[in-house]
């Protein structure tokens, strides 16, 4: 009974255990290692220009070896395994802190957080998944692009921000893709089945654009601040960035006023199919009252003109058939049928 439980216990460790990849780079050489300790990638960044240490799933070990080998703050060490903060950046002497936010869209929608330290020969990123996004900025320094060969860690931390923002198209796109098809759902069956739909949309991306909002302002302050990280040029880059971001916020809303424009539009049309229903109704009923009336009053078992001769009936023929016809030329006239 004690084995299984042991096992267990293995299992869940190694899959806790943090993972630490290291690029490290100089104008004709590019290094690449993976699962290295934490004092591997600090002997990588001693001797080459640039190292970038990806550390996913960081533990507590981790942390200290990142506090006593590379001198980070233990402040933000803590924010970098919160997992709930908001987009925001702090100096901490010769390094800068960054939290920015991906967007991670499995059965439901929402935002992960990447931390950031940013150095003059180096740049650590934490983050408890893995990000694919991330993959694309490997295989620029295997690619050995020459601007990212020749520039500091500053640009490679541009790149990675840059990725990050760019990441967030697709599934932009997406969320357009069901709003047009919220829109024609709508408009095929405006029974009201579709509100409910319509208010997860809009607060999924309520909830996306409060997470990504404050991202706006930390890339402006990057762009603007003369920080001893950044280089001026770098900065530059990091304003397109901003500008990227500003789209992004920018299509956010426009999809929330465009999924509350449906809301309304949803319950405009429900209301209109009621009212045609009850018209319809209220018609069958004004075209039946003189038949209902008619035979309501010859169906009563008192002696009246014509009372069982035929006379009666076609009397009674008469003053039903007439009178529903001429309600129904009237109400033709009037257009309600």
């Amino acid at each position: 009974m004690g084995a299984p439980n042991v096992l267990n216990k293995v299992g869940r460790l190694r899959a806790a255990m943090p993972r630490v990849d290291v690029i490290a780079y100089a104008p004709t050489e590019v290094l690449e290692e993976h699962d290295v300790t934490v004092g591997r990638a600090r002997e990588l960044v001693e001797k080459y220009p640039v190292t970038w240490v990806d550390i996913v799933d960081p533990g507590g070990r981790t942390l200290e070896e990142l506090e006593t080998l590379f001198g980070f703050h233990p402040l933000a060490l803590e924010d970098s395994v919160n997992q709930d903060l908001v987009p925001k950046f702090e100096t901490y002497d010769d390094v800068v802190f960054v939290v920015a936010r991906l967007i991670v869209w499995a059965e439901e929608i929402e935002t992960d957080q990447l931390s950031m330290f940013i150095s003059r020969k180096f740049v650590v990123t934490l983050h408890e998944k893995v990000f694919p996004q991330l993959e694309d900025v490997r295989i620029r320094l295997r690619k050995r692009m020459p601007k990212m060969m020749k520039s500091g860690a500053d640009y490679l931390a541009y790149t990675i921000l840059d990725v990050v923002v760019d990441s967030y198209s697709p599934h932009l796109d997406r969320f357009q893709d069901i709003v047009d098809r919220l829109e024609g759902e709508i408009v095929g069956n405006p029974t009201g089945t579709g509100i409910s739909k319509i208010h997860d949309v809009r607060k999924d991306i309520t909830l996306l654009r409060n997470a990504l909002r404050p991202q706006r302002d930390v890339l402006g302050n990057l762009s603007r601040l003369e920080l001893p990280v950044f280089k001026k040029e770098t900065r530059n880059y990091i304003r397109d960035v901003q500008d990227h971001m500003i789209r992004a916020l920018d299509t956010l809303d426009t999809l929330r006023e465009i999924s509350t424009s449906l809301m309304e539009v949803q319950a405009t049309l429900s209301d209109i199919q009621l009212n045609e229903i009850i018209k319809v109704l209220t018609v069958l009923f004004t075209v039946t009252l003189p038949l209902t009336i008619v035979t309501s009053a010859f169906g009563m078992n008192v002696l009246f003109p014509g009372f069982n001769q035929p006379e009666g009936l076609v009397s009674a023929l008469i003053l039903m058939f007439v009178p529903t016809i001429a309600l129904l030329l009237w109400l033709r006239r009037k257009g309600w049928l």
